[in-house]
């Protein structure tokens, strides 16, 4: 059967994963916070991006998806987006996935807390990495993590900020969910069910912080890691950090996780080179808004050419035409292309992408859009909806 067939949907490939992955792993990727109101709200808020088809067209057209970035055309307008702790979703998750993006020629983002270090990755996708830093609170590590990863060859460090303090996430407390992650009965119970993913971790060994694993004490207990790690992690990002960041780095710069055009404006006047509209997948903060809602205030806010990312809540080529119709010149998909690579290793998320490039063709052409920037013109306002 062919993976078409096997998988028509970035909707299916979830509900294989879910199959697939242990309930503990699965919450994780899953779950926000509280009660989960802002993790719900990207979806729903996404969903109710309408966009009004031109059907009348002076002649037949081949859309165009490419979009230039940070001096470079690439030929498509989103990635998988950073994600922490892809290896406990699927093992060599981080490779799986930087190999099938590479391999379209899009950008491999890297997180910090990622399985596989910046070195492991950077050799697969040389200067198509793009490196997600979580600052910390000694800046001798901060500058040595930002070194590596330039010599692995980076082209872009993305800086989050919107992970201020330490968050309970019911659905991990719940599990017993742990960094790095500690295996009781209940956990051991679950994997027991998944033989595959049991296998596949067994050949690959228990998920390290690959890339932070050197900045830990010798001999620490896997107990203690966690701690550890909280207490080195510098959760809030102030303005000089990050001029002495944007400094320091000589690459592309993008300051991820903003949802106030003023926090734009200012980022956007220190000379970072983009802004990623965020709210880190409504894993943060539950009274958050989605970042679709306030993409076309912050669009206004920094002005049209100045460099938009955008992510929250997308799950096909649709989806990244209405992060675009909002404001947004680029798309970050972090859920979905775990469940491909759970559902089907490195061919699943390379299936990912050529579904999601099919979806936002027939969307453009559906739309009468013959480049990305048109897709703004065919965006119905909220206000004129509801009127």
């Amino acid at each position: 059967m062919t993976l078409d067939r096997r998988f028509p949907s970035i909707h299916v490939m979830q509900e294989r994963a879910a199959r697939r992955v242990p309930r503990f792993a699965l919450g994780y990727l899953e779950g926000g916070i509280d009660r989960e109101v802002c993790l719900e709200a990207n979806i729903d808020a996404l969903r109710r991006v309408v966009l009004t088809p031109r059907a009348i067209v002076d002649e037949a057209f081949e859309p165009d998806p490419s979009v230039t970035l940070f001096g470079r055309t690439w030929s498509l307008p989103f990635a998988p987006g950073p994600m922490g702790l892809t290896g406990l979703i699927w093992p060599n998750a981080p490779a799986l996935i930087a190999r099938a993006a590479t391999g379209h020629d899009l950008p491999a983002c890297l997180s910090s807390f990622a399985t596989m270090s910046v070195e492991e990755i950077g050799a697969i996708a040389g200067s198509n990495l793009w490196f997600q830093l979580y600052c910390t609170v000694d800046p001798a590590i901060e500058n040595d993590i930002v070194d590596r990863a330039e010599a692995a060859g980076a082209s872009v460090l993305i800086v989050t900020v919107d992970v201020p303090t330490r968050t309970r996430r019911e659905r991990d407390i719940a599990s017993g969910l742990s960094v790095p992650p500690r295996f009781d009965r209940t956990t051991l119970t679950d994997i027991i069910a998944r033989p595959a993913w049991a296998l596949a971790m067994l050949r690959a060994g228990i998920p390290q912080l690959r890339t932070l694993e050197r900045y830990m004490p010798k001999g620490l207990p896997l107990s203690a890691m966690g701690e550890h790690l909280a207490s080195m992690t510098d959760g809030r990002v102030t303005a000089g950090k990050l001029e002495r960041l944007r400094e320091r780095w000589k690459g592309a710069m993008i300051v991820k996780g903003l949802l106030n055009p003023d926090d734009a404006v200012r980022v956007r006047d220190m000379g970072i080179d983009a802004v990623a509209v965020s709210n880190h997948g409504g894993r943060q903060f539950d009274a958050a808004p989605a970042p679709v809602e306030v993409l076309p205030a912050i669009r206004r806010a920094v002005g049209a050419g100045y460099p938009l990312l955008a992510d929250g809540g997308v799950r096909s080529g649709i989806d990244v035409a209405r992060m675009i119709a909002c404001g947004a010149d680029f798309v970050l998909m972090g859920r979905a292309f775990a469940y491909a690579v759970a559902a089907g290793g490195e061919a699943g998320v390379d299936h990912a992408i050529n579904i999601i490039r099919a979806d936002l063709r027939q969307a453009m052409v559906q739309a009468g859009t013959p480049g990305l920037r048109d897709l703004s013109a065919c965006r119905v306002a909220a206000e004129r909806r509801s009127a």
